[in-house]
């Protein structure tokens, strides 16, 4: 785990009640349009992996669509509010620990990835890729821009991000071994505007 992480996640520890009273609580806009591709053409059997669920919001919305969703958060103080709110969660590190193989349908992980360093997002993106059936697809959601920055917004602590365009990702995506994508460039109402949102595919 690289110091990057571990300081992000032990912001997201010390503020989840932060970070809820300052996130939206209802899917909207271009996450909205998105997660709905996203879930287009599953069936109620497939299998639904959120990584990165916070107070399930996204997961909400997933199985008020009639699908099952496994929650799932590197923040214990996340997974006992998931918990408390009647989700199927469990205390998940993308970073060091394991997904089986072939296991899921859909993973999402909705702006999870921009807080991993370039070289963890290529190692993270491999890893998610075989945890994906075939035909399988990795849903996920980025800051558009260039470089690497640290914020204090909305929780008070420091949280790292790294920015990516469409012309930096697509190489990772290559790279990672998906066989295909639809990518979206989102102008939203988030004190960050520009967004990339993900749908990356396997054979």
């Amino acid at each position: 785990m690289s110091e990057a992480n571990a300081e992000t996640l032990m912001s997201y520890r010390d503020r989840v009640s932060e970070y809820v009273e300052g996130t939206s609580q209802e899917v909207f806009g271009a996450s909205k349009s998105w997660l709905d591709a996203c879930l287009d053409g599953l069936t109620r059997r497939s299998r639904i992996l959120e990584v990165g669920s916070a107070f399930g919001r996204d997961a909400a919305y997933i199985q008020s669509h009639g699908f099952s969703v496994e929650c799932s958060d590197a923040v214990q103080g996340f997974v006992d509010l998931l918990k408390g709110r009647g989700f199927m969660a469990r205390r998940f590190d993308l970073l060091t620990d394991d997904l089986p193989a072939g296991a899921y349908d859909l993973v999402l992980a909705n702006a999870v990835l921009l807080h991993f360093t370039p070289e963890e997002f290529l190692r993270l993106l491999t890893k998610l890729r075989r945890a994906l059936t075939a035909g399988g697809r990795l849903a996920f959601s980025l800051k558009k821009g260039v470089g690497e920055s640290w914020s204090e917004e909305k929780i008070r602590a420091p949280r790292y991000f790294c920015y990516w365009t469409a012309e930096t990702l697509l190489p990772c995506l290559r790279q990672a071994g998906f066989s295909g994508w639809e990518l979206e460039e989102a102008t939203t109402s988030r004190s960050h505007p520009e967004w990339l949102y993900v749908i990356a595919k396997t054979e």
